[in-house]
């Protein structure tokens, strides 16, 4: 564990993935700059200790990439918008989330690992928002255009997401997804909504977790709410947040827990 004043997080990612996210060291800076040792989890290999790395860890966080096994909701696997499907990450990511769980400790799941989240507790996915989702804003842009904001979320009063954030309504947030939430989880609740009602953020009611769609490891050097969050989440390793009861929720999914 770190000093009380540098909380150890750990951030999952594919090394396949590094080639070709020119933006990966924002992510590393972010953290960073927000007030954590950072700690990278490659996994795309086989890694049959990773419950054990979480253990150690003050906070966890699982990151963008490619798309959820359709399998593991249900989805057709032939599915020709389906992209890059990589099952060890899946598998070592939900290894790592139930693990965090487990030890209590803060997770931020990020675009990917919104979607992930979602799929573990028993929720599902548009495989592709503009062929599936009926008036859906612009999602996807190109992945280096990720520095800016592309459409708006409201984020709901008094979340834990309004409270990493400190703040609450109308973000305007950046975006590069072509898939996303169709049915939300059981034991999740919203907590940010785009335009065409896609949810965009989401969280445990009895656990610090926090789920985003947006990317504010990218986008923090030009938009300040999101090197907040990235702050309320270090802060919350750093004193080791229990789930906070004060908070309230308005809307709940319908989804089995598994």
């Amino acid at each position: 564990m770190a000093s009380p004043s540098r909380p150890v997080i750990g951030i999952t990612y594919s090394s396949t993935d590094l080639e070709r996210f020119s933006l990966w060291r924002n992510m590393l800076h972010g953290f960073v700059e927000a007030g954590a040792v950072t700690l990278t989890i490659d996994c795309h290999q086989p890694h049959e200790d990773i419950a054990a790395v979480v253990r150690h860890l003050d906070g966890l966080v699982i990151s963008g990439g490619a798309d959820v096994d359709p399998l593991a909701y249900g989805a057709d696997p032939r599915d020709p918008a389906i992209r890059d499907v990589d099952r060890a990450r899946d598998s070592n990511e939900q290894t790592a989330l139930r693990a965090a769980l487990a030890a209590g400790i803060p997770v931020l799941a990020i675009c990917r690992g919104l979607q992930l989240v979602n799929v573990t507790f028993g929720g599902t996915l548009y495989a592709d928002l503009k062929r599936d989702l009926a008036g859906a804003v612009t999602h996807e842009l190109r992945e280096e255009e990720l520095a800016w904001p592309l459409h708006t979320v409201d984020v709901t009063p008094g979340s834990r997401l309004s409270q990493w954030l400190r703040t609450s309504g109308r973000l305007a947030v950046n975006s590069e997804h072509h898939q996303g939430v169709r049915r939300l989880a059981g034991g999740l609740v919203a907590a940010a909504v785009a335009d065409d009602g896609l949810v965009e953020g989401a969280e445990l009611r009895d656990h610090p977790l926090v789920a985003v769609q947006w990317h504010p490891e990218i986008l923090w050097p030009n938009e300040e709410h999101a090197l907040r969050l990235l702050s309320g989440f270090v802060d919350a390793c750093r004193t080791g947040q229990p789930a906070d009861q004060s908070v309230s929720y308005s809307a709940q999914g319908d989804g089995d827990v598994r």
